[in-house]
């Protein structure tokens, strides 16, 4: 099977490619961590943003309207909203409030999240919100692919923000998942330079021209593209102008929906499904992204498959990290073990990585923690509990209906 473990899009699969493959979590509890304090004032302090953008001619131009400037991005998440993401997705949306006050944080100019749910949830008046009708209504309680029901989600935020421009806060789309911690500003090029493009992140295990894929990529292209020709990306983290995200999005729409109506199709890319649904969507449309791969990816790395964070403005921690010394686990950061509706709500602090590093740790896999990927994992710990430390307690909020 073409499939992989999912970065917040359900349980660990096993994959017949090595991409490193790591534990599940077996337990949770109160955490202790070390937080840098800032001040709550300064945390919430919305910054000045454009009030109104057209959307033709890529971004921000046309009359009548603010003209957006061309390096300002709208970042976009989505979300089922179960407890499991809504965790992950409280600290995404903190450490980017963080980097906001960082120089190039200005640019960050809008934030979106797509909750494709019947029903609110209790991040509404936290986290800017648009609630999209999910396809699949019982992902509200439990599915086994709420993805799924992402590229509809999508589309219907884009129709929505074609009648209200306003909706649209920068030049460039920003499309996210909920398990990336910011760790500094993306530095996006002007969007209307017609050379400039956006970019997207290489993942080693989408992979349209493999042989079990192939027959796929032609079917579900309808023999119009060249798997060869098929990006081994996904539909986050990527940086795209809006139109270019309007115009593909129908196509990401279908062919996610054709691919769920065909088990064999399940079958084969399994987990990533819906990312080979992008990527067929990206090269019908001819949309052209640079593919960045880690050291020089601009967008994330991910520790600890990654070593460093490089020019990555995130990390994704879609793997974990544990921790051995003498085969005794000594230390573990396991997004897995934060599935409860109680740690959505109050978020606890995260235990720290063991200090100072020493020689001779290995991680679940056996490999080395190095010294290099030590001083990361701290760094993204730290930038987590930075941000936890100032959300606000939300277990006694009721229970959205």
């Amino acid at each position: 099977m073409l499939g992989r473990r999912g970065g917040g899009r359900g349980e660990p699969v096993t994959t017949w490619q090595k991409v490193g493959a790591v534990a599940v979590g077996i337990f949770a509890g109160y955490l202790l961590g070390v937080a840098i304090m800032e001040t709550v004032d300064m945390f919430y302090a919305t910054p000045v943003i454009p009030t109104a953008v057209t959307l033709d001619n890529n971004a921000g131009q046309g009359s009548g309207a603010t003209k957006i400037g061309g390096k300002t991005i709208h970042s976009v998440l989505t979300s089922n909203g179960s407890p499991y993401q809504n965790f992950q997705g409280r600290i995404m949306y903190g450490t980017y409030k963080l980097v906001q006050r960082m120089p190039g944080g200005e640019k960050l100019t809008g934030f979106t999240r797509i909750l494709h749910r019947m029903k609110p949830d209790e991040l509404m008046d936290e986290i800017p919100t648009f609630r999209a009708n999910p396809l699949h209504p019982q992902c509200d309680e439990w599915c086994d692919f709420p993805v799924a029901d992402r590229p509809n989600a999508v589309k219907q935020w884009i129709d929505a923000a074609a009648k209200d421009p306003s909706m649209i806060k920068g030049a460039w789309i920003l499309l996210l998942e909920c398990d990336y911690v910011w760790m500094r500003p993306v530095q996006a090029p002007d969007a209307y330079d017609p050379t400039a493009n956006g970019f997207q992140f290489m993942f080693d295990y989408i992979m349209p021209d493999h042989p079990n894929a192939v027959p796929f990529m032609v079917k579900l292209s309808g023999g119009r593209v060249d798997p060869n020709k098929i990006p081994h990306s996904g539909p986050a983290p990527v940086l795209i102008r809006y139109t270019e995200l309007a115009a593909l999005t129908p196509d990401w729409e279908r062919v996610t929906a054709d691919i769920e109506a065909d088990p064999e199709a399940v079958k084969q890319l399994d987990w990533v499904r819906e990312m080979y649904a992008w990527d067929i969507a990206v090269a019908l449309h001819n949309v052209t992204l640079a593919t960045e791969t880690p050291p020089h990816s601009r967008l994330i790395a991910q520790p600890p498959h990654d070593l460093v964070l490089g020019d990555a403005a995130m990390c994704h921690y879609t793997w974990g990290a544990l921790y051995f010394e003498n085969k005794k686990e000594i230390w573990r950061w396991e997004k897995r073990d934060y599935t409860s509706r109680e740690v959505a709500l109050k978020v606890p602090l995260l235990i720290m990585p063991p200090q100072p590093w020493k020689d001779g740790w290995v991680l679940q896999d056996n490999l080395p923690v190095t010294r290099e990927l030590h001083e990361t994992l701290t760094a993204m710990i730290g930038q987590m509990n930075k941000a936890i430390i100032q959300l606000p307690d939300l277990s006694n909020s009721p229970q959205r209906t």
